[in-house]
């Protein structure tokens, strides 16, 4: 028998039980509509989970917090010589690395001020490890600086606002009081305050800024710092007469005072964070900074965590799912069995002018693979409206129920294609396996006996 006619064969002896077959494909559809949504739940939560920690730094970035062992003598924090031996690394792109200033600064603009962070950093190895602006462009001379993305938003006329509140919920000052002119390109004065001699002294340093960094990634997140150059850096310790431009204060020990204006011991670094030149190399980045005692994170390790726990999470969520696809792999072994019986003697006409036992097994296989492949198609679409509509309801449930409104780019469900390519094979699969039992005992049948249809 043709390919052809086999399928026709098949086509014909569906329609004569069309209510059977269609109740069939619905179970099987709806076992494999429950498999792909409790698949998809684990993958959505597990992408923006992930996405979320990449959210706000570079997946090649490894943070340094220090020196896992320091020989006696040894400074254990992370001074420029560290530094040029991470950038010799193989696989190492650049070195960020920034000193806090740790004397509460003041930054006036005009009639303006803010009390921002001030970060000594290097702007050449910052522009190397992908620092984005805004606007304007990197500095290149002494006095210029760049500033954060909320720093005109924190920008306050002190004594127009002295009498009411300054700040919105978000932490940055109201429109009314707010400095309401672009600040790229502008002058403005750091003021730095240390005590001598008993007394408080203020001097200040001239700055243009000439870039704003890019908006925070997180909608929480204050870009309130100013970055200076090493030489500016130098410049405060000039005046203050200590390391980091810090401030004495009166209730220091004089030892304190001491080990604060040692200025003959290298530069230490607040924060160093090597960046590799590509994802595939952060690993072995790791591990060379491991060997070389160094205590590193990346987030890629955080990653591979969570992956771990997603990895447990959905191959559960697949088993509940496979038993429900198993469940319905029970109405198509009853449908095909009946379709054996209720064929016999169809069935012994065929094996009486030569038909094959294989071919007779395989029509009834191909069968059985038509329903589960059906089923599976009907299952798909209806996965993907279901994952449609969670993530159409989700936001909504939550602001009505928490009074929350969540991010835009929220997906609780995500369907990547494999995984319905993968369902509908798993469908036709089990669809086959169950058939299989019907279709030997469809070669089985004694043709005397099916043509008296005595069976």
């Amino acid at each position: 028998m043709k390919w052809k006619d086999r399928f026709r064969f098949i086509r014909q002896n569906m329609k004569k039980n069309r209510s059977r077959v269609a109740m069939t494909m619905l179970a099987t559809a709806i076992g494999c509509a429950f498999l792909i949504i409790l698949a998809s739940v684990g993958i959505g939560a597990q992408k923006y989970i992930v996405d979320d920690l990449m959210k706000d730094r570079a997946v090649t970035e490894v943070s340094i917090f220090g020196k896992s062992e320091v020989a006696e003598g040894e400074n254990p924090a992370l001074t420029q010589q560290d530094v040029d031996r991470l950038e010799e690394l193989d696989g190492v792109k650049a070195v960020s690395r920034s000193t806090i200033v740790e004397n509460p600064a003041v930054t006036k603009l005009g009639d303006y001020e803010v009390q921002p962070s001030v970060e000594m950093v290097d702007f050449n190895s910052e522009k190397k490890a992908g620092l984005k602006l805004a606007e304007g462009r990197m500095p290149a001379k002494e006095n210029e600086v760049l500033v954060g993305y909320h720093f005109d938003k924190l920008l306050v006329n002190q004594e127009e606002g002295a009498d009411e509140e300054l700040y919105d919920p978000d932490g940055l000052v109201k429109k009314q009081n707010r400095y309401d002119e672009p600040v790229l390109g502008k002058s403005a004065d750091i003021e730095i305050e240390q005590i001598k001699e008993g007394e408080r002294v203020t001097n200040m340093y001239p700055v243009t800024i000439v870039g704003v960094a890019e908006e925070p990634a997180r909608d929480w997140e204050v870009g309130n710092e100013v970055l200076i150059s090493e030489s500016m850096l130098e410049k405060i310790e000039a005046f203050t007469g200590t390391k980091n431009g810090a401030q004495i204060q009166t209730a220091m020990s004089d030892d304190e005072i001491a080990l604060l204006q040692d200025l003959n011991e290298p530069r230490s670094f607040s924060e160093v964070n090597v960046i590799a030149g590509s994802l595939e190399q952060v690993e072995n980045v790791t591990e060379e900074l491991k060997k070389e005692g160094y205590n590193v994170y990346s987030v890629t390790e955080q990653i591979d965590e969570v992956n771990v726990v997603f990895a447990v999470i959905k191959t559960g969520l697949v088993i509940i799912g496979t038993i429900a696809l198993l469940i319905a792999s029970i109405g198509i072994f009853n449908t095909m069995s009946m379709a054996v019986t209720e064929r016999t003697q169809d069935i012994g006409i065929m094996k009486a002018i030569g038909g094959h036992p294989k071919m007779i097994r395989s029509i009834f296989l191909m069968e059985s693979g038509c329903i589960g492949l059906i089923g599976a198609l009907a299952g798909v679409l209806a996965a993907y409206a279901v994952s449609i509509g969670i993530n159409f309801i989700l936001p909504l449930v939550m602001k009505q129920v928490f009074e929350e409104t969540p991010e835009a780019a929220i997906q609780l469900s995500f369907i990547p294609p494999y995984l319905a390519v993968a369902c509908v094979i798993l469908s036709i699969g089990i669809a086959m396996i169950s058939g299989w039992k019907p279709a030997n005992k469809a070669t089985r049948i004694d043709v005397l006996r099916a043509l008296r249809r005595d069976i």
